[in-house]
């Protein structure tokens, strides 16, 4: 962005820490009047480093380094970087597991839609959607508790299996949690299809096209909502997704409404995969009888050789690029995350909107700053 201030013309820094801001990074935004002439976005005020941690950490203690790439997608960053590992050793997953893994990675996906809505909604002055949408997001909490242990940080997966079975009772639990939160999307649903100001605030703004998308490797939401139906359940079925009926969840305006509406179409389609699981899942062991990797594999060397496993995180593709050395160690991993792509479009997307909309368009995309910053 060319700081070189004309007439009539300002700068403003929102952020790095901000209202409007899920994550401290900077948007630096040149203004004509109330018009956005130009942005640029600034990252890294809180990198972690992770990628050089899992290299100095055993393969199994990567596992809850993972997790902190971004809490709201914990359970699908283990599964890439599990993923990476069963590749290398070629270990295979029991299928009771597999579907397991499934369950629980589809309520990550509904809690993670269910928290990024509510945030988008508040930054648009629709507040009281946050109160709704955390209430719900607390019974699907509660679920992945019941089975993990845990609520935010799960360390769950394991190399060629899950940590634990499902309790007893769980079905009936999940039962009774989406029979609330079918109504619950429904109602949110009625409420920004009717609301005439949220509307007016929506439609037509942040209008993020195909091509641009795919241009800068925008994935998840966001490329859906442009019209291309590209999901890697889909695309690279991973787990028991070939065995599943579902749907791929797009719309075709991109704008910021089509945005959230295909996150209200994914929490159906995400409650409807859960089910069939539910329903089909067999019995069997949570690891391949006789494996030497099992639920605690403290020290384990993986063969040499380099890989790349990708998933569908709730926010787009998250895939994991490994290298072992035979050690117990990985000798090198580089993360492609979704959100790095999804944030350098909003240069693009504010350049001639009115400033009133910054905050609907960034909110609309569902960043996670930690998952850049890692």
């Amino acid at each position: 962005m060319d700081n070189t201030v004309g007439p009539s013309e300002m700068i403003v820094h929102l952020g790095p820490q901000h209202p409007m801001m899920p994550g401290p990074f900077r948007l630096n935004a040149k203004l004509k009047g109330e018009t956005v002439v130009d942005s640029e976005v600034e990252m890294g005020y809180i990198h972690k480093g992770i990628e050089k941690i899992l290299e100095n950490k055993t393969y199994l203690q990567g596992i809850t380094i993972v997790d902190r790439i971004c809490y709201l997608a914990a359970l699908t960053n283990e599964e890439a970087y599990v993923g990476c590992v069963e590749k290398l050793a070629g270990i295979e997953v029991p299928e009771r597991a597999q579907y397991i893994r499934v369950i629980m990675e589809e309520l990550s996906r509904i809690q993670s839609h269910l928290l990024g809505m509510g945030e988008y909604a508040s930054f648009v002055g629709f507040v009281s959607m946050f109160m709704y949408t955390i209430k719900e997001r607390e019974d699907v909490m509660t679920l992945m508790d019941s089975v993990t242990g845990a609520r935010v940080t799960h360390s769950f997966l394991r190399f060629g299996g899950v940590k634990d079975d499902l309790p007893e009772g769980f079905k009936e639990d999940v039962q009774r949690v989406f029979a609330n939160l079918r109504k619950a999307i429904d109602s949110y649903e009625e409420m920004y299809r009717t609301d005439t100001i949220y509307k007016a605030r929506t439609v037509g703004i942040g209008v993020l096209t195909a091509e641009v998308a795919k241009d800068i490797g925008v994935s998840g939401p966001p490329l859906r909502a442009t019209g291309v139906a590209f999901d890697i359940r889909k695309a690279e079925p991973y787990l028991v997704y070939k065995d599943l009926d579902f749907k791929v969840c797009t719309q075709t305006a991109g704008d910021v409404f089509s945005r959230v509406q295909v996150r209200l179409d994914e929490m159906r389609e995400s409650m409807y995969i859960i089910e069939q699981c539910l329903d089909q899942i067999p019995t069997g062991p949570l690891f391949q009888e006789g494996s030497v990797y099992g639920r605690r594999s403290p020290v384990m060397r993986v063969p040499a050789g380099e890989v790349f496993h990708r998933v569908e995180d709730p926010r787009g593709e998250m895939g994991f690029y490994m290298v072992s050395d035979g050690s117990d160690k990985p000798y090198r991993v580089k993360i492609r995350g979704p959100v790095y792509p999804t944030l350098q479009t909003l240069p693009p997307l504010l350049k001639g909107v009115n400033v009133a909309d910054i905050v609907a368009i960034a909110g609309s995309m569902d960043t996670c700053t930690s998952e850049v910053d890692r």
